[in-house]
């Protein structure tokens, strides 16, 4: 068998020419050990980002922090540590017209820094919980951070603030929350949501309501206050006339369905802007009882005119949809929803969001979402809606979409019609494992953050990067700007960047580094280049939908490197990949997945020089040959099989990219355990300079090869 038929270099798809409308004009792996939980722009541009950041790895102890940003998303104006000593929750931030940062959500430190009013007791120790508001002036000082909701137990979801400067916080609460005369009050009991107004000074407490609330705030031009949630309750207060005024029970399976847990339940609520009445209140949820679904809401904004958008995420696929949603959807899925300015009436909805969801100031509806390979394998079809919009997903390469193989989530910002919920554009954000928290409108772009598994999210030349990027997980935050205005053209396509060898979303690279670009009009053998830094590339294989390449030499000097595509003079957009000195990984073989059920196996070719699969396995004590590329720093292998060491017979240098290393099977296997012989698969580790070699999957199990027959 030739080598050449046993590397899965060869993608070949059928893929239609489109015109594209948007364009990734910023993204990048922002920042390692921060989760970002919101973010919102000031009228400059500036872009401010609200999280928690893990300060001691080995405690688990985190700190809630703000981050500020320049328009251009090139450097951190401010990057503030709340409170380092315990761990924080914060969920929600704002900002006024002066570049004043507010930011709310939940501490369990009894010693949380409080300067200003006082409006609640500490907690009383770290099972006990309160909201937190803290106020930081535009160069990141803090100009107030008080504790508020009395002495029971509460956290903050969501904030905004009034053209006044009142802060208006919601979240949910223990029984006894405080309510201020006047204000509305449902039913008391635990978990319950509330909505609560301070003003600007956050010395005083405008008014305090109990009974409604949420996870999502907006204001309408009245000055109406809008909040949207979801609950496992069904005594959430609904009003006559409202688009749904009941709640039907729902339930998610656990344990094979042997148990039933509550599924959320979504509502919108409008409030009069002294928070004393209801003006309307509905659910959105599928009226199907004891369904198998949860609906969590996600986002929220609202029009000019008072039409409300709900966003979220879907568990078990039940919802009022106007359009029916792709039939090979996965399980969990995004919405978005249009409800009438009178609360009556669902406008539209449509499966796609999650990730956040605003409105520009003449109308225009933007959305971010996460598309998963959770319960729907290869294939999964990208969120649109029944008018399919000339640059759409549809265009996607498999290669590059979850499969819960060789990535298992990336997300995309969408422009939509406000008025018919029609797909206008979407721009995919790729990566190996990403997922879409929030976005915000700012300089011209509808900007999307989110986390990243690891540090192969897309990135753009110019875009802030920490230096020192390494490879494997490395959970942190990405953030990218699409720019709905500004054409992509119709020349060459970059869809994404994998690891030739494995097809793993790329991070980090390295000199002689097989690569895959997979995309649309890459064009044939002729006329052809790709550039790194300007240096040509060896190109193994090109056709319109795919090229394999080998990373120049070249770029070990230096710490990042641009490519781009080009094809009779028409050039793709840059992407930019950080470089390391060396990164082995592994060939690996993807059709074992789905035929021996493995997850990602390597490549091996058995001592007869046939395939290695579960149909045909390796003899105990024969050699197997592995193949390896990505400058490995020296030919200083070794390998095992389980918890058994196995002696490297051979390396031989194929190609300047391209190792082979022959590893003998033990003779017999027994584990270190004790539990005796074990015959069947084995886990495979191979190890250069000690260091393990890739690929580092995301998701999904170990590397796994078939022996011991």
């Amino acid at each position: 068998m030739s080598l050449e038929r046993a590397l899965p270099l060869s993608f070949i798809l059928l893929l239609a020419s489109h015109t594209y409308a948007a364009n990734l004009s910023y993204s990048t792996y922002l920042k390692d050990g921060f989760t970002p939980r919101s973010m919102v722009a000031d009228a400059q541009g500036n872009l401010y980002l609200s999280g928690v950041m893990v300060t001691d790895k080995a405690a688990g102890t985190q700190s809630a922090v703000v981050a500020k940003l320049n328009p251009q998303a090139s450097a951190f104006l401010y990057f503030v540590y709340l409170d380092s000593a315990a761990s924080d929750n914060v969920t929600g931030i704002a900002v006024d017209s002066a570049g004043n940062a507010y930011v709310t959500g939940s501490t369990s430190n009894p010693n949380f820094p409080t300067t200003g009013g006082t409006l609640a007791t500490p907690p009383a120790n770290a099972q006990d919980s309160r909201t937190f508001l803290t106020k930081l002036g535009p160069n990141g000082a803090i100009a107030f951070s008080i504790l508020v909701g009395g002495s029971v137990a509460s956290g903050a979801n969501a904030i905004t603030l009034t053209p006044e400067g009142q802060i208006l916080l919601t979240g949910s609460a223990s029984s006894g929350f405080p309510v201020t005369a006047g204000a509305y009050q449902a039913s008391d009991g635990n978990g319950h949501p509330y909505l609560m107004e301070v003003d600007a000074s956050g010395s005083s407490l405008i008014f305090s309501a109990f009974g409604i609330g949420g996870s999502s705030i907006a204001l309408d031009p009245s000055g109406n206050i809008y909040v949207s949630g979801s609950t496992t309750l069904l005594d959430y207060p609904t009003t006559p006339g409202a688009y749904q005024t009941t709640f039907a029970p729902a339930y998610i399976c656990g344990g094979l369905c042997q148990i039933g847990f509550a599924g959320n339940q979504q509502y919108l609520t409008k409030v009069n802007p002294a928070g004393s009445q209801l003006i309307y209140s509905t659910g959105i949820n599928s009226t199907t009882a004891y369904r198998s679904t949860s609906t969590t809401n996600t986002g929220l904004a609202v029009d000019a005119v008072g039409n409300a958008y709900v966003t979220g995420v879907i568990d078990g696929g039940d919802y009022p949809f106007t359009v029916a949603p792709p039939a090979n959807s996965p399980y969990e899925f995004g919405f978005l929803t249009k409800i009438d300015a009178a609360g009556a009436n669902l406008l539209y909805s449509i499966p796609a969001g999650g990730g956040g969801v605003r409105v520009d100031s003449s109308g225009g509806v933007y959305l971010a979402g996460t598309v998963t390979s959770l319960y729907s394998g290869p294939g999964l079809t990208v969120p649109t809606n029944a008018v399919t919009p000339p640059a759409s997903l549809s265009w996607l390469p498999s290669a590059c979409l979850p499969n819960n193989l060789t990535g298992s989530g990336q997300t995309y910002a969408m422009q939509l019609d406000p008025t018919s919920g029609t797909v206008l554009d979407t721009q995919w954000i790729d990566g190996g494992a990403l997922s879409a928290v929030a976005m915000t409108l700012a300089s011209g772009k509808a900007w999307a953050v989110g986390t990243a598994q690891s540090a192969s999210v897309v990135m753009t030349p110019g875009a802030l990067t920490p230096a020192g990027l390494t490879l494997g997980n490395l959970v942190g935050t990405y953030l990218s700007g699409v720019d709905f205005t500004q054409s992509a053209g119709s020349g060459p396509q970059i869809a994404c960047l994998l690891d030739a060898g494995n097809l793993l979303h790329s991070g980090p690279i390295a000199a002689n580094q097989l690569l895959t670009i997979m995309g649309s009009n890459l064009g044939a053998d002729t006329g052809v280049s790709v550039t790194f830094d300007g240096n040509l590339a060896q190109l193994l294989y090109s056709s319109p939908l795919q090229i394999n390449l080998v990373v120049p030499a070249t770029v070990s000097q230096a710490k990042s490197t641009v490519v781009q595509v080009t094809v009779n003079g028409a050039a793709s957009a840059t992407r930019q990949l950080p470089v390391i000195a060396s990164n082995p990984e592994l060939f690996a073989d993807t059709s074992q997945a789905t035929a021996c059920n493995t997850g990602l196996a390597p490549l091996a070719l058995n001592s007869d020089g046939s395939r290695n699969s579960c149909q045909n396995p390796a003899k105990l004590g024969s050699v197997i040959s592995f193949f390896v590329h990505g400058n490995p720093p020296c030919l200083c292998f070794d390998a095992a099989f389980g918890e058994v060491s196995a002696p490297v017979v051979n390396v031989v240098s194929l190609t300047s990219y391209l190792t082979r290393v022959d590893v003998q099977l033990p003779n017999s296997y027994a584990s270190a355990s004790g539990y005796g012989s074990v015959e069947g698969d084995f886990q495979f580790t191979l190890r250069v300079n000690g260091a393990a070699v890739g690929p580092f999957p995301i998701e999904g199990g170990p590397l796994l090869v078939y022996g011991a027959q």
